[in-house]
């Protein structure tokens, strides 16, 4: 069974290496048929990879709480969060991602709970999926365009480190 591939990764601050490390290794052990429904790509909402990301995560003895709220009373919920390391987790999978949502979302937590919440990182296609108003840029690439512009938001949010891991949609490979 294949899994997904890592094509590309970029920091924002500085993260533990071995945070890094477990973080790439999980998004890798997802199986690649979590994007298809037999032989055709899934049109809808792609389901299984928050799943298989957690279930890896949990076996580096990572305690991993999913569709977590960190600013509690705002409706606003994180994939997941390890308060172990300190680190809060969005993955994207889907059509239109929110990108700057899931950035406040990590700023806004390590803003109100700094001994709490000190890292964040965003898992996100690097092809197939191509944001239309974004001048049609994977999500990956759209980061890194944004960089410049949440670098100093992260900074004045108490964010030490910001992830962001490109993983290739293989729904692009067909």
């Amino acid at each position: 069974m294949k899994q997904l591939q890592i094509s590309e990764t970029f920091n924002i601050g500085s993260l533990p290496r071995d945070l890094c490390d477990f973080l790439i290794q999980a998004v890798r052990s997802v199986p690649q048929t979590f994007f298809f429904d037999g032989a055709e790509p899934l049109e809808k909402e792609v389901v299984g990879v928050d799943k298989a990301i957690t279930s890896a995560l949990e076996k580096y003895g990572w305690k991993c709480q999913k569709d977590y709220a960190p600013i509690s009373d705002c409706g606003f919920n994180v994939d997941l969060a390890v308060a172990q390391h300190k680190v809060l987790i969005e993955i994207e999978k889907g059509k239109s991602p929110r990108l700057e949502l899931d950035i406040l979302k990590i700023a806004s937590a390590c803003l109100t709970y700094p001994e709490q919440w000190q890292f964040g990182a965003l898992i996100v296609p690097s092809s197939y999926i191509k944001l239309a108003l974004a001048g049609r840029q994977t999500p990956y690439q759209y980061l890194q365009r944004l960089t410049p512009l949440i670098e100093p938001v992260l900074h004045a949010s108490r964010v030490k480190g910001f992830l962001v891991i490109g993983y290739s949609d293989p729904r692009g490979n067909i």
